[in-house]
C-alpha cells in the first residue's frame, strides 16, 4: 500500500528512532453508539521522553490547509511527506489539479447538505468539518490552476515553526 511505504520512508528520515508497532484503525478504533460507528480516539500524541501514548486533539492543522485539502478534493490520493525533520521545515507543492466543476453549487448549499454529501461518515465528523470544506471549495474556486496562481515559477511554499509563538511562518528557501 502506498501510504505504508510513504509513512515508513518518513520514519526512516526522522532523527529520532521511531518503532511503530500498532496502528489503531478500523475495528480496533471503532465503537458502536446508536447503530453508528464512532472512532474511539480521533488522534493520539506520544511523549517522546517516556513513550507514553495518549488521546490528543490537534487544533492547529498546519499552514495552507485549504490548499492541502484542495489536492484531495480534486482527486489526488497520494500521501505526501511534507515535513523534513532534518531542516525543520514543511514543504507544500508544487502541484496542479484540474478545475472542479460545480463549486458554486456546493458553496450555495447548507452545512448539513455539505456534511451529508461530502463526508464518508457525517454522523461523527468534528464540528468544524463544513467550515473547512467551504474554505477548501472557495480556495479551489479562486485558484483553479494552482501551478499558475499559487506556485508561480514552480516554487513550493516553505514553512517553519516559530520557536517563540509555535506558529507556522513562511520562509524563503
Amino acid at each position: 500500500m502506498t501510504m505504508d511505504i510513504e509513512v515508513e520512508k518518513s520514519f526512516h528520515k526522522h532523527p529520532l528512532e521511531i518503532d511503530l508497532t500498532q496502528s489503531c484503525v478500523g475495528e480496533l478504533n471503532t465503537m458502536v453508539r446508536d447503530d453508528i460507528n464512532w472512532p474511539i480516539i480521533y488522534g493520539v500524541g506520544v511523549n517522546i521522553k517516556t513513550g507514553e501514548i495518549f488521546p490528543a486533539n490537534f487544533p492547529d492543522k498546519g499552514p495552507d490547509l485549504p490548499l492541502r485539502m484542495a489536492r484531495h478534493f480534486t482527486g489526488s490520493h497520494q500521501v505526501l511527506d511534507i515535513y523534513d525533520a532534518a531542516v525543520g521545515m514543511l514543504r507544500i507543492g508544487p502541484f496542479n489539479y484540474d478545475p472542479l466543476r460545480g463549486v458554486d453549487l456546493w458553496l450555495a448549499q447548507s452545512d448539513e447538505f455539505i456534511l451529508k454529501h461530502l463526508s464518508t461518515s457525517p454522523e461523527v465528523e468534528p464540528p468544524h468539518f463544513a467550515m473547512q470544506v467551504r474554505a477548501t471549495l472557495r480556495y479551489i474556486q479562486d485558484n483553479q490552476f494552482p501551478a499558475v496562481t499559487v506556485f508561480r515559477n514552480n516554487n513550493p511554499h516553505y514553512f517553519r515553526r516559530d520557536e517563540t509563538t509555535g506558529c507556522w511562518t513562511p520562509v524563503r528557501y
